[in-house]
C-alpha cells in the first residue's frame, strides 16, 4: 500500500496529482481480461476515453502487448487468472472489492507492480460504459506509481478514487452489497408481499420504483436518519403489527426479514428521536417455537445468559417488575404471552380474560425486553396434543381443591410451563410471590425433573392501597375494588396479629376474618399451611403461608403473606 495514504483525506486523493500517461510511463496500453458486464463495460468506456485497448479476452486468454493488465474475472478465479499473464504487463489489477491484492501474488513474483480498481457501481443489464461516469472507485497499488495508475484510471473513466486497504476491504465490501445487492433483496420481497394485496409482479415493481428511487434521493440528499418516514418512524405500533401479520399471510419465509428490519429501523428512528439509548436494538416480536430457537441458539453461541417471564398478558407494574428483575441480573430478556386454556376450569373466564397484545407490546419493549414470544394457540397445543404434567404432593389443597380450580389447573400450569422451559431453556425463570402455590408447584416440577433452570420468586406488587395487583382487577367496578381491599386488610390484620405476640393458628385467622366480614367477603379460603409444602399448621412460625381467595363480582381474586419471626 502507498506509505503515504495514512489520512482519510489522502485515501480520497489518491493519485491526484498524476495523469495516467505519467503514472504508466507512457500512453499505456490496457488489456482486459474477462468478457463480462464489468470486462465488456470497462473495455468500451476506456476505448470512448482515448486509451489503446485489447480484449475483453475470455478468461485463460492474454491480451498482447498490454502495459497494463485488468482482470474482470470472478474472485475465485483471481488468482488463477494472475498466474495465466504473468510477464505479459508491468501493471496486473483486478476489480473485485472484496479480493486482496496478494491474490494476484505470481505475477508479482514475476516482476508486475499490483493495482486493485473496484468500481462502486452496479453493472447488471448490459451496463454501458457511461456506468463509470460519477461512480466512487476503490483504488489499491503494491506500489506508489501503481497506486497512482489505479487512481488515474478511475479518473479517465470520471469515478473518485480512494483507497482501501487489505485490512478495511471486507467491511468496505460488505457495505457496497448492503447498499446495492440488498436493496435488490428488499425489491424482491416488497414484490413478493404485494402480492398478498393482489398485485402481480411486474405491477408492483412498476408501481414501488419511483418510490424507491425517491426514497435513495432523499438518502443522498439528508442522509438515513431526516430520510427515515412510515410507522416506525411515527412510533404507531399498531401498523406495524398489522403488517406484520399481513407479511406472515403472504409471505411467511419473509418474516424473519421483516422482524429484523423493523428491529432495526426503529433504532434509526430513535437515533432521530435523539433519545439517549437509541444504539440498543429494540424487542422483537416472536410467534413461532422454530423461530424463538433460532434466536435464541445465535444468543447462546455468543455466551449470553438468558432470563424468562412467563405471563397470560394484559400487563400491569406486577408484570413489568419481573421484567426489570430479569433485565437487571440476565443479558437476554424473553418473555411468554400466552393466555394457556389449560389452567381455566370449566366455568372460569378463559373467553374474557383480558387482552390486548398491542398495548403489552408497547409496554414490554420500555422495559428493555429482546424478545416477546407470543405463540397463536396450535403452535403450543397442536392438533392432537394430549399430554399433561402432573405435580404431585402441592396440588391437592387450596386452589388445587376440586370443589375450587382443581388438580387440572396445575396440570395446565405444570404443562405449559414444562413447554416454554424446553422451548427456551432459559438460565433463570422469574414468578410472582402473588401466586404463591404456583411457585411451589414449579419450583418442585424444576427439581424432580432435573431443568437447569433457577427459579425466582419476586415480591408481590401491590397499588399504594395494598390491593395486589392482577389482570383480572380490571373486572372491578369502583365500588367492588374499595371491598377487594378487605384481602389485602385481612393479611395486615394476621401481621399485626403475629408481631403482637399471637401465635395460634386459630386466633390469627380469627383477626384475619374479621377484615373480611368487615368488607363483605365470603373466601372461598382463608388458611394458614406450611411455606415449603403446604401441609396444615396450628401454630405460625417463620415460614407459615397465610394464603386467601375470594370472588369480588367477576373477579376471582388471591393474595398471600408469609407470617412469623423464625419461631
Amino acid at each position: 500500500m502507498h506509505p503515504d495514504s495514512d489520512s482519510q483525506q489522502s485515501r480520497v486523493t489518491a493519485g491526484r496529482s498524476g495523469s495516467l500517461d505519467a503514472a504508466a510511463g507512457s500512453a499505456p496500453r490496457v488489456g482486459i481480461v474477462g468478457a463480462g458486464r464489468v470486462g465488456t463495460a470497462l473495455a468500451a468506456a476506456l476505448r470512448k476515453r482515448g486509451l489503446a485497448v485489447e480484449g475483453p479476452v475470455g478468461r485463460g486468454e492474454v491480451p498482447a502487448g498490454c502495459d497494463a493488465i485488468v482482470l474482470c474475472v470472478p474472485d475465485s478465479e483471481i488468482a488463477a487468472a494472475s498466474e495465466t499473464v504473468v510477464g505479459a504487463g508491468r501493471l496486473v489489477g483486478h476489480t473485485s472489492g472484496a479480493t486482496p491484492l496478494s491474490a494476484m501474488a505470481a505475477t508479482e513474483k514475476a516482476g508486475a507492480a499490483l493495482f486493485g480498481l473496484h468500481p462502486l457501481q452496479t453493472f447488471a443489464h448490459g451496463a454501458g460504459p457511461e456506468g463509470f461516469e460519477g461512480a466512487g472507485c476503490a483504488v489499491a497499488g503494491s506500489t506508489p506509481p501503481a497506486l497512482e495508475f489505479a487512481a488515474a484510471l478511475a479518473r479517465r473513466l470520471g469515478m473518485t478514487p480512494f483507497e482501501i486497504d487489505d485490512e478495511g476491504r471486507a467491511a468496505y465490501h460488505a457495505a457496497a452489497s448492503v447498499a446495492s445487492n440488498f436493496v435488490v433483496t428488499l425489491e424482491s420481497a416488497a414484490e413478493s408481499i404485494a402480492a398478498g394485496a393482489g398485485l402481480e409482479p411486474e405491477a408492483a415493481r412498476a408501481l414501488l420504483a419511483p418510490l424507491l428511487r425517491r426514497t435513495v434521493e432523499n438518502v443522498a440528499e439528508v442522509g438515513p436518519s431526516e430520510a427515515l418516514t412510515g410507522p416506525i418512524a411515527r412510533g404507531d405500533h399498531a401498523t406495524v403489527e398489522a403488517q406484520r401479520a399481513a407479511v406472515a399471510e403472504a409471505a411467511p419465509h419473509l418474516l424473519d426479514l421483516f422482524d429484523e428490519l423493523v428491529r432495526h429501523t426503529r433504532v434509526l428512528a430513535a437515533a432521530k428521536r435523539g433519545e439517549a439509548d437509541a444504539a440498543k436494538p429494540t424487542m422483537r416480536t416472536i410467534h413461532t417455537i422454530h423461530e424463538l430457537r433460532r434466536s435464541l441458539a445465535r444468543e447462546r453461541r455468543a455466551g449470553r445468559n438468558i432470563g424468562l417471564v412467563p405471563t397470560m398478558g394484559s400487563f400491569h407494574e406486577g408484570h413489568l417488575s419481573l421484567m426489570r428483575h430479569a433485565r437487571r441480573d440476565c443479558d437476554v430478556v424473553v418473555v411468554s404471552l400466552f393466555v394457556n386454556p389449560t389452567q381455566f376450569g370449566p366455568n372460569e373466564d378463559l373467553e374474557t380474560y383480558p387482552r390486548d397484545e398491542v398495548r403489552d407490546t408497547v409496554l414490554a419493549d420500555a422495559e428493555g425486553v429482546d424478545i416477546l414470544f407470543a405463540p397463536p394457540l396450535g403452535e403450543v397445543y397442536p392438533e392432537g396434543f394430549d399430554t399433561r404434567v402432573s405435580v404431585g404432593g402441592l396440588t391437592g389443597v387450596l386452589d388445587g381443591e376440586p370443589a375450587r380450580r382443581g388438580a387440572g389447573h396445575f396440570e395446565g400450569v405444570a404443562t405449559v410451563v414444562t413447554k416454554l422451559l424446553n422451548m427456551i431453556e432459559p438460565d433463570v425463570a422469574y414468578f410472582g410471590q402473588k401466586d404463591a402455590q404456583q411457585a411451589l408447584v414449579i419450583r418442585k416440577l424444576v427439581r424432580e425433573l432435573d431443568f437447569d433452570v433457577r427459579i425466582e420468586v419476586c415480591p408481590t406488587v401491590r397499588e399504594s392501597d395494598g390491593l395486589a395487583l392482577s389482570s383480572r382487577n380490571a373486572y372491578l367496578s369502583p365500588e367492588e375494588r374499595e371491598r377487594a381491599l378487605g384481602l389485602s386488610r385481612a393479611l395486615r390484620a394476621a401481621e399485626h396479629q403475629v408481631a403482637g405476640g399471637e401465635h395460634d393458628a386459630a386466633a390469627v385467622l380469627a383477626a384475619a376474618r374479621a377484615e373480611l366480614d368487615a368488607a363483605g367477603i365470603e373466601p372461598e379460603y382463608l388458611e394458614l399451611r406450611s411455606a415449603s409444602d403446604l401441609s396444615p399448621v396450628e401454630r405460625v412460625n417463620g415460614s407459615t403461608l397465610l394464603a386467601v381467595a375470594a370472588r369480588v363480582g367477576r373477579a376471582r381474586l388471591i393474595d398471600n403473606a408469609i407470617l412469623g419471626d423464625g419461631i
